[in-house]
């Protein structure tokens, strides 16, 4: 598992001369993670870059969180 804290010092290594300090990486870090939970509780798709896509299946009455992985990801996993 990747840990909040990865994706902060990821931040401050990568755009050192933007992000300075661990609560602007913060703040960075939940608004990009937000859009993607926001954007399926309104219904849509989410697309994640070399990762797949995650959506809500609601054909079965109830909501089911669906992921289609990337091929190349499955790949990688499968040692393919």
């Amino acid at each position: 598992m990747i840990e909040k804290r990865t994706y902060i010092n990821a931040l401050k290594d990568g755009l050192s001369e933007v992000v300075k300090d661990d609560a602007t990486a913060e703040k960075i870090v939940d608004a990009i993670f937000s859009v993607p939970a926001k954007t399926l509780k309104d219904g849509n798709a989410v697309d994640l870059p070399q990762l797949g896509s995650l959506s809500i299946d609601k054909g079965q009455g109830d909501d089911f969180l669906t992921y289609h992985p990337e091929n190349a990801l499955v790949k990688c996993v499968l040692k393919q």
